[in-house]
């Protein structure tokens, strides 16, 4: 059985970056990835589709928008399995039961789990999320029955193993080891918004990158399931795209210099989808001004969104700066004691700040870092 697995769509999400229309826009895009998502069940190239929870903002999605995702599953010649996820949880009187479902629609029940069977070898296994959080207390060892049959598990929750910095490992975390423990022989995944495949499990990700935290890849998955064969591939979706790009800056001396380096740096051909963040790092000359927000708005023409931040260091001569009978003298002079007997590693670091921000302040600048 050839089954398409998408999660974490997150329709009509409010996205609060830019303006009103600037939201309208990122929900379009995410809609319109929803489409693009449906396209092989929509040409017949699966027999099944499972959504893996987070379908839409529950607190925000419109009744046109729950109509709109009724119309294209009953479009299906398909079933479609879902999951509710802790975004659009399975609520008494809610959205998921106030939408007209056509027949080949199932939507899991919340906090139980239950089994739908898609062919006479095939099942899968879903609980969806209700008005708490979901404890991942169901999987059990041996809770899948040991017969013929290849049984999938439907999850929305965090493969603790799995998740970065950017992934909250609170909402149902669980070993994948577990997964096979309990009897299933795959997992069809969702919340985690970077795709990420093990022997055991697939994400998908979010169909479109939904900010900067997004930088991985964002796909649908295919998955082949019967006969105990798992397999299973990852195809890339989306359309717009996040990236951090570094841009060395050692030894330049003004903010010409600067602009060229930048300009070097963006060497995308084709931008039009790409929010990027340029980091400029390095030593530079105390008198180099940088100006983020000018740079982020001359060179960032042709790319979806270009933000240029500012970590670069003044190369500031501290030997010659401390022997001026000067305020800025004396200040370096008497950070630089204090420094002398600092074994610390945490206050070391801070003086240091301490140091280098006094001096900018000194100088006039108005980029004073953090010494917090």
């Amino acid at each position: 059985m050839r089954i398409l697995h998408l999660a974490d769509v997150h329709l009509d999400r409010p996205f609060v970056r830019g303006d009103r229309r600037q939201g309208d826009r990122d929900r379009a895009r995410v809609r319109e990835s929803f489409l693009r998502c449906l396209e092989p069940a929509r040409e017949g190239q699966v027999e099944a589709v499972t959504i893996g929870g987070d379908l839409w903002e529950d607190e925000h999605v419109s009744a046109d928008t729950r109509r709109f995702v009724a119309g294209e599953f009953a479009k299906l010649a398909c079933p479609v399995l879902i999951v509710c996820g802790n975004h659009d949880p399975l609520l008494p009187g809610g959205n998921y039961e106030r939408t007209a479902w056509s027949a080949n629609v199932h939507v899991f029940d919340a906090g139980t789990l239950s089994e739908r069977r898609l062919a006479d070898d095939v099942s899968v296994w879903g609980i969806s999320w209700g008005g708490g959080m979901l404890e991942p207390s169901f999987l059990a060892p041996g809770i899948a029955p040991s017969d013929e049959g290849t049984h999938l598990l439907l999850l929305h929750g965090t493969a603790t193993p799995l998740a970065t910095v950017y992934d909250d490992p609170s909402y149902c975390p669980f070993e994948p080891a577990r997964i096979t423990e309990a009897g299933f022989a795959y997992c069809l995944a969702g919340h985690l918004h970077a795709a990420r495949q093990t022997p055991e499990l697939i994400y998908p990700g979010s169909p479109e990158p939904l900010g900067w935290g997004e930088m991985g890849r964002h796909c649908v998955a295919l998955v082949l399931a019967g006969g105990h064969v798992i397999e299973a591939e990852l195809h890339d979706v989306n359309h717009h795209r996040y990236e951090e790009r570094i841009v060395a800056c050692d030894g330049l001396e003004h903010s010409g210099q600067i602009t060229n380096r930048l300009d070097a740096a963006l060497d995308d051909p084709v931008a039009a989808a790409l929010h990027l963040r340029a980091v400029l790092q390095g030593d530079v000359a105390t008198e180099c001004e940088i100006d983020v927000e000018d740079l982020s708005a001359r060179q960032g023409q042709g790319y979806a969104e270009l933000v240029v931040i500012d970590q670069t260091n003044p190369a500031y001569e501290l030997d010659a700066l401390a022997r001026q009978p000067t305020a800025r003298g004396y200040f370096v002079r008497k950070l630089r004691e204090q420094l002398a007997t600092v074994t610390e590693e945490a206050e070391l670091g801070r003086l240091e700040q301490a140091l280098i921000a006094g001096l900018r302040a000194l100088d006039g600048r108005g980029d004073v870092v953090d010494v917090g």
